[in-house]
């Protein structure tokens, strides 16, 4: 046999291997033995994607070592594959290696470089045996994977589009994402329920690990960001580097950065690291720590409602003291302006009284002076008649006294009905202006009322004045008048001494006189 050459040439004839000998399974295996031995006998280094890892009892794994080509949506087309062993030595210091670099654990779906050797064996046939990993080229193309996968978000716009969504001000609807098994939701959910708070949490389960978690876990992002929630929580527990690496996948990272609802991250432990934490809108360490911020963010919204209600209470306070001062002011200005008026209104009535007392007392000085010029010219009358009708003068006399009496009686009567009418007519003019005196300020209701009552008495008196104009009655009350020549009474000594004296009258008669200047 020639190197790899075990093609067999069709246009042979069947003779050929009639003329052959019959050989074994194990002539073919060492055959196959021989013919690899170029190949097995030196060390190689082969790029694979880790497939059907399974550890057996005694820490030996097998698994298979492929080329996968990605066909459409989430499955892959395995385009080759060789069985692999790591025997239990070198599994032990490879995952101590792993751990110790924060490298993804041995596991389905790693992309490795492996260091080993071909096998054949011609009980267990052809295995790699793998030695020892490239932990190197593991990270490097760790770090490749993510770069390109953070360029490519930078590039379309997506990487800060989750973080520059607004926070809502009080998410109490809350779409908790992770595994519907395991204690991780209740440590995100027990502190909700302890904070007393409404918050409504809607859990949506989704795969976190195996062939199909990637297509899983995207749809349940998708489902969440329509539900109508103010947040979406993506909570993970702890685990190896391989278990959180489905949130390191391009799927994955997109459907956070795309979500139309901010995103809350906690992903395994504090010191783990993932791509989704750096698009999310906020990522923590544990999933308590997302509950507790929740809480806080929901008491520091309570608390501002509170400070603000406080706030508009104390402005409303002010407000209403600032509107009572105003109003005590104006009802001060309005109590002066009030006052002013009815002082005014006063002031005004009280110069017409006076004007009306005035025009009443020229008018009865006016009817004074006239009576006594009328009581003038019938003395004067009298006294030239005396000597020849003094009986006839007399009787006329005590007729036109009767009359005069009368007459002032009648004046009497008519000034007296007048001042009534004009009492009666002021107190009507204060009704109608709708004054009460009970609540005029500073006594001025009751001065009004005793002004009209003095200017009636001052009017009375007046009238009174004028009825006891009797020319006897001095005469009676023992003094002498004393009148001139036409009988006009005479009353101080310049009319006298101008006009003369014609004669001095007693109770009993008169005697005629003359007055000489010196």
């Amino acid at each position: 046999m020639d190197g790899y050459n075990w093609a067999v040439d069709l246009n042979e004839s069947f003779d050929l291997f009639e003329q052959r000998d019959t050989i074994t399974v194990s002539d073919l295996c060492r055959a196959v033995g021989e013919a690899l031995s170029p190949v097995t006998g030196s060390i190689h280094r082969v790029r694979c994607t880790v497939s059907s890892a399974k550890r057996n009892q005694r820490g030996h794994i097998f698994f298979d070592m492929v080329d996968a080509m990605e066909v459409g949506g989430f499955s892959k087309s395995v385009t080759a594959k060789m069985p692999a062993v790591i025997w239990s030595a070198e599994a032990s210091v490879i995952s101590r290696q792993l751990a110790q670099r924060s490298l993804p654990s041995f596991a389905d779906d790693l992309e490795v470089v492996v260091v080993g050797k071909l096998n054949f064996h011609v009980v267990y046939g052809m295995r790699f045996q793998v030695l020892d990993l490239d932990y190197d080229a593991l990270r490097r193309d760790e770090l490749i994977k993510l770069e390109e996968i953070r360029r490519a978000l930078k590039k379309e716009g997506l990487w800060d589009r989750n973080r520059s969504l607004p926070a809502p001000y009080l998410p109490l609807k809350i779409a908790l994402v992770t595994s519907a098994s395991g204690v991780v939701k209740q440590d995100f959910i027990n502190p909700l329920l302890e904070s007393g708070l409404n918050f409504a949490v809607r859990l949506y389960p989704t795969s976190v690990a195996g062939p199909y978690a990637v297509g899983d876990l995207v749809q349940t992002l998708e489902m969440a960001g329509r539900g109508g929630h103010d947040l979406i929580v993506l909570i993970r527990g702890g685990g190896g580097a391989q278990e959180l690496s489905i949130f390191n996948e391009e799927k994955v990272v997109r459907a956070v950065a795309e979500s139309p609802l901010p995103i809350w991250c906690a992903i395994g432990h504090s010191t783990d690291s993932v791509l989704v934490n750096e698009v999310a809108s906020r990522f923590f360490d544990v999933p308590q720590s997302v509950a507790k911020e929740l809480t806080s963010l929901a008491l520091e919204y309570l608390r501002s409602i509170m400070d603000s209600a406080q706030r508009v209470a104390f402005f409303a306070s002010k407000v209403a003291e600032r509107e009572l001062e105003l109003l005590k002011r104006e009802k001060l200005r309005v109590a002066m302006a009030y006052d002013s008026f009815n002082k005014r209104l006063l002031s005004s009535l009280v110069d017409s009284l006076q004007n009306i007392r005035h025009e009443a007392s020229t008018l009865l000085s006016q009817q004074f002076h006239a009576l006594a010029i009328a009581v003038g010219t019938v003395t004067e009358s009298l006294g030239r008649e005396l000597a020849t009708h003094k009986t006839d003068i007399l009787e006329s006399l005590a007729e036109f006294r009767f009359g005069l009496l009368g007459l002032l009686r009648d004046e009497e009567a008519g000034i007296g009905r007048s001042l009534a009418e004009f009492r009666f007519g002021l107190l009507g003019l204060l009704r109608d202006e709708e004054l009460d005196v009970q609540r005029y300020p500073l006594g001025h209701g009751h001065q009004l009322l005793s002004l009209v009552e003095s200017e009636g008495r001052y009017l009375s008196a007046a009238l009174g004045n004028v009825v006891k104009r009797d020319p006897e009655e001095p005469l009676r009350a023992g003094f002498a008048m004393v009148s001139d020549a036409e009988g006009r009474w005479v009353v101080s000594a310049a009319q006298a001494v101008s006009t003369g004296v014609s004669q001095i009258r007693f109770i009993d008669g008169g005697v005629p006189v003359k007055v000489v200047e010196e």
